[in-house]
């Protein structure tokens, strides 16, 4: 089988050659440029009209793509005249001398339109707004706008309809997402379009800047085909910053809680010679030492109550760069980038899975000093073949660390080990050091066969290995005991998806159709559950699949449509669920892949330019579905569930009622619960919710904007969130002994209170002042939790109460 994937990762370069040879020798010569807006920002959409000389020259149109770049190919020793052409902005003509076998370039960057238009309705999207209306659903957290403001993206996507990120304590902690009923890995995290499989917790969304991106793509059921991989229930992926000029933009973030947020974002293009260059760049601090509410026990009766304590052994230090540079806009190749990355990860363990014992010296570190990455794209005959390659092999090296001697008490006070021998305040000492490999290939090809009609193709092939040492760590019996994490555990994964794009009926009606196929194997060596020897031979295991979708768009007008989406997905486990991760979290060589069948039902309209308004609706049945569940009071381990079935609804409206105020709002519901149980001790459950699972949470935000508040030429935004959810459970409880109320929304439950995470209301509150339109600089305050609430999320760990931040956001042009 490997020299089978070998053979698929050349592939690409053997198509590559063949296509340069074949394609590029036939065509003619190109004339390739970009057009750009004032503020550096690609033009994408913008219309390029091409006239040639002489009486009988015919003319020629193209669209620039979203990095505001274009090419067209045409005849040779000619003239041409370009006009482009872009909403709101002037048009712009310029003559081009296109010599015979060779290229000229150009490049326009758009003023703003100062003609008066008079009874003349000009109508547009911008990259978000098409990337909101396309086939698929997606909900599209716009960072650009929020990147003044101090909000991480798990509060930016907590806003969004459909959706809850839930983190286990403050910044940079564990996050569990959940989309539409699913949630943990079911839900595939991107990078431009890329797996972030290769940068482990190096680029995550507890972590990562708003600065950093420019949207948040969320995609719920049915994935793009650019984005194929064995998402089950929906995909995020992070669109990086685009900078199309030359600039440094610079933001820094002070917190509650000593809390340090530094980004920057450099980039310097040369349209001259082709080349390009850019550092992105982050880093984070914060002691987290906010205060919660812990089952604190009397040292002297031993009894537990609940007392207020501060958090004293928390903190969390994340460093970020990435280095990169390439080519473009070349014969052979439309963009060539090589890129270094690396990070570094240092977080203390103040308690385990569960918020129940606290730490004072355990600790755990994740870091890579480099990791190379390569990106190739290149489109053929005139943009009708276009091919994405990329390229990474990472090696992350991780460390968990729980030795002492002794314990600490939730107030810091270190006690003095009882049992001299003991070691280790989990109860399991652990001194791991787990090195993670990972070679990950992504092609992309697409064929425009018209207009219309579109067919692309995507495989991802991931080789995983994980190999380490833990001299406190668990080891087989015998004679010569073997220490389980130097076993070898290889995950090998391949995901391929072919997809046909088409539109319909004067493209009211557009249809996406996939096929896809789905391929693991693990290997490793296991100690003998019965009798605790090590197996003498390594044991493996293969998975394949195949899968469907499709996802139609109706058309009502241009402001209103319908979007039907339905798909037999599968998910594979990820190379965490089964080999766990060393520490907290135990691993379960028996996971069984995700099954499940999906459909979405949805609505927009957009009755005039005040009003966005969108119903969706969404039902599933999944046969064992992935979820993390605690052990005992320190480890935690992912399991399957039978069956679940379940059903939602959601809601969001947006409305401008004048151009200074804007403001939104949305509901979710979702009904997920067992279903055929087949276990004789279990089926008292039959019908349960799913546990650990909000099912009902609300967003109302407003946004107020003025001028000229401290001075002639500032600009003061105030804006305000409201976050509700509803009460869940911990744990399973029979559906006989939920509240009797509509949907479960009134009355009480009939369990104990231990096992309810109790309804939660945060209230936010913000300022961002920008003191001159001239000048690049932002200053923003904002406060978080406003009314001090006590805040639950996975597992009933508690986050933060009140926080204050400032911010200062600056760009210099250069």
């Amino acid at each position: 089988m490997r020299k089978v994937y070998t053979g698929y990762i050349l592939f690409p370069f053997f198509l590559l050659f063949f296509l340069q040879k074949g394609l590029c020798q036939s065509q003619d010569s190109y004339i390739k440029g970009y057009v750009f807006l004032e503020d550096g920002t690609a033009a994408m959409g913008a219309t390029m009209m091409i006239d040639g000389s002489g009486p009988e020259a015919e003319k020629k149109y193209a669209i620039t793509d979203k990095n505001g770049h274009f090419s067209i190919s045409l005849p040779g020793n000619t003239t041409y005249q370009l006009q482009v052409s872009f909403i709101g902005k002037a048009i712009q003509v310029k003559t081009v001398y296109l010599p015979k076998g060779k290229d000229a370039e150009v490049r326009f960057v758009l003023e703003e339109d100062t003609q008066e238009l008079s009874e003349v309705t000009v109508t547009g999207q911008t990259q978000n707004q098409k990337a909101r209306n396309e086939i698929v659903k997606a909900e599209i957290v716009d960072t650009k706008k929020a990147r003044a403001q101090s909000v991480t993206l798990v509060e930016l996507m907590n806003r969004s309809a459909g959706i809850r990120v839930r983190q286990a304590g403050g910044l940079g902690s564990n996050t569990n997402i959940m989309l539409n009923g699913f949630q943990g890995k079911s839900i595939k995290i991107f990078k431009d379009g890329i797996p972030t499989d290769y940068l482990g917790a190096g680029y995550n969304i507890s972590a990562t800047p708003a600065n950093m991106l420019e949207r948040v793509e969320i995609y719920k059921g049915v994935l793009p085909t650019d984005l194929g991989a064995d998402a089950l229930g929906g995909a995020i992926n992070m669109v990086s910053r685009m900078q199309n000029s030359r600039s440094v933009a610079l933001s820094y973030e002070i917190g509650s809680f000593n809390t340090h947020r530094l980004s920057l974002n450099l980039k310097h293009p040369n349209a001259k010679n082709h080349t390009f260059w850019g550092v992105d760049a982050f880093y984070n601090y914060s002691d987290n030492d906010y205060t919660v509410t812990a089952s604190v026990p009397d040292p002297e009766t031993a009894t537990v109550s609940p007392r207020r304590v501060k958090l004293f052994h928390n903190r969390y230090r994340h460093a970020y760069t990435e280095i990169y540079g390439g080519l473009t806009d070349l014969s052979w190749a439309d963009e060539l980038r090589l890129g270094i990355t690396a990070f570094s990860i240092r977080r203390d363990n103040q308690f385990a899975a569960l918020m129940e014992k606290p730490f004072g010296a355990s600790f755990a570190q994740e870091n890579a000093p480099v990791i190379p990455t390569l990106r190739y794209r290149k489109g053929f005959a005139d943009q009708k073949f276009s091919m994405d390659q990329f390229l990474v092999y990472s090696k992350i090296k991780g460390q968990q660390t729980d030795t002492l001697r002794g314990s600490y008490d939730w107030y810091g006070n270190f006690h003095p080990p009882t049992d001299v021998n003991s070691r280790g305040e989990s109860g399991r000492p652990t001194m791991a050091e787990l090195t993670y490999s990972n070679l990950t290939s992504r092609t992309g090809l697409t064929y425009r066969i018209n207009p219309h009609h579109t067919l692309a193709l995507n495989i991802v092939f991931n080789d995983y290995n994980r190999k380490g040492k833990d001299p406190y760590g668990p080891t087989s019996i015998g004679e010569n005991p073997v220490d389980l994490q130097s076993l070898p555990a290889d995950y090998t994964k391949l995901v391929g998806t072919i997809g046909w794009k088409g539109q319909f009926a004067d493209r009211r009606i557009e249809n996406l159709f996939q096929l896809k196929y789905y391929e693991a194997k693990t290997k490793g060596q296991e100690v003998d559950a019965g009798t605790g020897y090590l197996n003498e031979k390594t044991n493996s295991a293969r998975t394949s699949r195949f899968g469907l979708a499709e996802a139609v768009k109706l058309n009502l007008s241009n402001r209103t449509y319908f979007r039907l989406s339905v798909e037999l997905a599968t998910r594979l486990p990820e190379q965490t669920e089964i080999l766990g991760n060393g520490s907290y979290i135990l691993s379960n060589f028996n996971i069984k892949p995700e099954r499940s069948t999906n459909g979405n039902l949805g609505f927009r309209t957009s009755p005039d330019d005040r009003w966005d308004i969108e119903l969706n609706s969404f039902y599933r049945v999944t046969k064992d579905l992935i979820i993390s569940v605690p052990v005992n009071l320190i480890f935690a381990q992912n399991v399957n569930v039978e069956s679940v079935r379940g059903i939602g609804f959601e809601a969001d409206v947006r409305f401008k009622p004048w151009s200074w105020l804007t403001l939104n709002g949305n509901s979710t519901y979702q009904d997920y619960r067992l279903f055929r149980i087949q276990a004789p001790l279990m089926q008292y459950l039959e019908g349960a919710r799913l546990r650990n699972t909000p099912y009902f949470f609300s967003n109302i935000g407003a946004s107020l904007q003025f001028e000229k508040v401290f001075s002639a030429n500032d600009r003061v935004q105030a804006y305000y969130n409201m976050s509700y959810v509803h009460e869940f459970y911990l744990n399973y409880i029979p559906r006989n002994a939920e509240p009797d109320g509509f949907l479960g929304l009134w009355g009480e439950a009939k369990v104990d209170a231990p096992n309810i995470i109790p309804s939660q209301t945060v209230h936010s509150l913000g300022f961002l002042w920008k003191p001159k339109n001239t000048l690049p600089l932002t200053v923003n305050l904002e406060c978080k939790n406003l009314f001090d609430k006590e805040v639950y999320d996975n597992f009933k760990i508690q986050n933060a109460g009140r926080s204050f931040h400032l911010k200062f956001n600056y760009i210099l042009k250069y």
